[in-house]
């Protein structure tokens, strides 16, 4: 295991080890990790995910794919791609309790507690012994006791896994910006993730009309 300031910099530290040319990053994502993957003149290719998150289309097996594992309820998807993909690296920033997967992945501390940087980057093999919020797992079992019915989402993650948020899909925008304005007056913040997406493309809907209700 290795500590960097951003997980951004675990990602270029990981390019210039591995000698990446080319690598293949979903159209959902945050823009940094792709001026993270410019800085160091690497090839970005692009892939579609459907509404499991799970990437849409095949890759060859030795391809180098970023993976995020969204909101930290993809932990399946990244058990399935591990086995599929052995040059599969995990950005685990949505999931810092997580074990590590894939050739490499890497996560964000201060997304999830009181530390201003600190990311940490691990390689096949090792493991992550940070010991689990429960607190943080109980809330989003709250939340999903309360939305089940209507999260357009199907989740479905193992007792073990600690969220980063509660991510509520709204049948429709007008729904998704009804709940958000009334959670931001009970005093929660609420992000819509990330970039705005051609709404031909079937990540729109994530942008658009999905809800993550922080769990903090």
């Amino acid at each position: 295991m290795m500590k960097f300031d951003l997980a951004r910099d675990a990602l270029r530290y990981l390019i210039k080890k591995y000698e990446i040319k080319e690598i293949y990053i979903p159209y959902y994502l945050c823009n940094v990790i792709r001026h993270a993957i410019f800085a160091e003149r690497a090839k970005l290719k692009f892939y579609h995910i459907d509404d499991n998150f799970f990437p849409l289309g095949d890759f060859f097996r030795n391809s180098y794919i970023l993976y995020p594992n969204y909101f930290g309820i993809c932990d399946n998807n990244v058990e399935i791609l591990e086995k599929m993909y052995s040059n599969l690296i995990v950005d685990n920033v949505h999931a810092y309790y997580s074990q590590p997967k894939g050739l490499a992945s890497f996560n964000s501390a201060r997304k999830f507690v009181p530390e201003k940087n600190g990311a940490y980057l691990w390689f096949r093999g090792e493991k992550n012994y940070f010991e689990p919020n429960l607190i943080r797992r109980k809330r989003f079992d709250n939340y999903h006791k309360k939305f089940f019915k209507t999260n357009l989402l199907r989740i479905n993650i193992s007792p073990q896994t600690i969220p980063f948020c509660y991510p509520y899909l709204a049948p429709s925008i007008e729904e998704a910006d009804k709940i958000a304005f009334d959670l931001i007056n009970k005093g929660l913040k609420i992000y819509r993730y990330w970039n705005n997406l051609p709404e031909t493309y079937n990540e729109y809907k994530f942008y658009s009309r999905l809800v993550p209700i922080p769990l903090d």
